[in-house]
C-alpha cells in the first residue's frame, strides 16, 4: 500500500507518498516538482509509481500554485520566474527536515519535474550537488534561451515588458545549466521532450544534449525523444521516470 501525507514545512505545503510500511525508515527521497498553472496533486501518479521502489517521493506546491495559488501578474513570465525562484530558494528546507529526521537513506537524493519542475532540477542542479540523479521532463535546461523566447513574443503581440526585464530576471545566469553544464559532475541526467511541444521548444533541451554529452562530465546524460509528443506526460513516460531513479537511487 502507499500512503499520502499531507505536510506543511514552514511555508510550503507537500504531499508525501510513500509505502505505508516504510514510512518511519530512512529511504531514498526524491522531490518531483509540478509543472506552471499546475499543483501538486496533479503528479500524484507519477509519485506513486516512484513509490512502489520503495523511495519516499515529495511534491511541494510552488509559490503562486496550488495551496499557495495568488493572482498572475498580468507581465508575462513574472509570475513563473518568481515561481521558479521559489523552488529554488525553499529546497534546502525541504532536504533539511527529512535529514533531521534521518529519513534519507545513504544521502541518496533525486530531483524531477515537469516542465517549469523540469526547469527548477535544471537549476537545482548547477547548485546542489547533493542531488545524486535528476530528470528534466519536457523542460529546457536552457533558461536564458527560453526567457528570450518569451520576451521576444512578449513584444511581437506588443504586450507590456520592462524594457530591464533580462537584468530583472539575471539571477537566471547563475542557474543556467546551459551555462554551466560542467556542473553536472558525471551525476545520472534523463532528458525527455517531445518534438511537438507546443510550449517549450524541442531543440532547447535536444541542443544542450547534443552539445554536452559526450563531455566526460556528462557520461551519464540521456536523452529520450518523444515523436511527435506534445507538451503532455503519458503513463508509459511515468514508469521510465520511475525505472530510472529506481535504477540510480536503489
Amino acid at each position: 500500500m502507499i500512503e499520502i501525507l499531507q505536510r506543511q514545512i514552514q511555508d510550503i505545503p507537500i504531499l508525501e507518498v510513500v509505502p505505508d510500511n516504510f514510512r518511519h525508515q530512512a529511504l531514498p527521497l526524491i522531490v518531483f516538482y509540478h509543472g506552471w498553472r499546475s499543483e501538486k496533486e496533479l503528479v500524484l501518479t507519477q509519485a506513486r509509481k516512484l513509490a512502489q521502489h520503495n523511495l519516499r517521493v515529495i511534491l511541494p506546491d510552488a509559490m503562486n500554485h496550488g495551496a499557495r495559488q495568488q493572482p498572475v501578474s498580468s507581465l508575462p513570465s513574472v509570475t513563473f520566474w518568481q515561481s521558479i525562484q521559489g523552488n529554488l530558494a525553499e529546497f534546502e528546507l525541504l532536504i533539511n527536515f527529512y535529514q533531521t529526521r534521518h529519513l534519507i537513506l545513504n544521502h541518496q537524493i533525486g530531483v524531477g519535474g515537469y516542465s517549469m519542475g523540469g526547469m527548477t532540477t535544471g537549476a537545482l542542479l548547477t547548485q546542489h550537488p547533493e542531488i545524486k540523479a535528476a530528470t528534466i521532463i519536457m523542460g529546457t535546461p536552457n533558461l536564458n534561451a527560453y526567457a528570450e523566447l518569451v520576451r521576444t513574443s512578449a513584444a511581437t503581440h506588443h504586450r507590456y515588458l520592462p524594457h530591464d526585464m533580462a537584468q530583472l530576471t539575471s539571477w537566471l545566469d547563475n542557474y543556467d545549466l546551459n551555462l554551466h553544464p560542467e556542473t553536472i559532475n558525471h551525476r545520472p541526467v534523463l532528458f525527455w521532450h517531445g518534438t511537438d511541444d507546443e510550449r517549450i521548444p524541442y531543440h532547447q533541451a535536444r541542443n544542450f544534449f547534443d552539445r554536452v554529452h559526450r563531455q566526460p562530465y556528462a557520461e551519464q546524460v540521456a536523452f529520450i525523444t518523444g515523436y511527435q509528443a506534445k507538451h503532455l506526460v503519458k503513463v508509459p513516460l511515468m514508469e521510465k521516470v520511475a525505472n530510472f531513479f529506481d535504477y540510480y537511487l536503489n
